[in-house]
């Protein structure tokens, strides 16, 4: 093992006031992330700055996902946590993934995550429709801009212009 020994263990969290079970079904998340090969996992490490490890999922029920990551490095009690699966296609034409936020209990060794929330999005496998797409959206973007008067303020900012003068 290279570099910097692994920090100690972030303090276990208080629980959501709305409670640490799922949120959403779990077999819906399972079913959507089965076919996404990469798993990371993240949450907030004792100095405050962003700890994201591999993780597999070992199983599923109405409880939450299983998780499986490298031996300690998750932290022990429950926390906050996210979590994404994703795939890329050769130079990221067809991208999928989906993101949750939810709740990381981790007794003994074993990590349940009950999912809160979840969004995902996939883009096709072709160039065509990527770029059109793209350029769609972008359109969209520009217009929005020049509506709600951001275009004219990155114009003073380029001009060296400040806000008020």
């Amino acid at each position: 093992m290279t570099g910097p020994s692994w920090p100690r263990h972030p303090a276990e969290q208080r629980p959501p006031k709305n409670g640490t079970t799922p949120r959403i079904p779990v077999s819906g998340l399972a079913r959507r992330i089965a076919a996404l090969p990469h798993r990371l996992l993240a949450y907030e490490g004792a100095d405050g700055s962003p700890v994201i490890l591999p993780v597999t999922v070992t199983g599923h029920d109405g409880t939450g996902l299983r998780l499986g990551a490298p031996p300690g490095l998750l932290p022990p009690g429950g926390r906050r946590a996210g979590f994404l699966a994703h795939a890329f296609r050769p130079q990221c034409v067809g991208v999928s993934m989906r993101t949750a936020t939810g709740w990381l209990t981790v007794d003994n060794g074993e990590a349940l995550y009950a999912p809160h929330t979840s969004v995902g999005m996939a883009a096709p496998p072709s160039r065509t429709v990527m770029t059109v797409a793209n350029g769609l959206l972008a359109k969209q973007g520009v217009r929005r801009a020049r509506r709600n008067g951001t275009t004219a303020h990155l114009h003073h900012l380029a001009a060296g212009v400040r806000p008020g003068a």
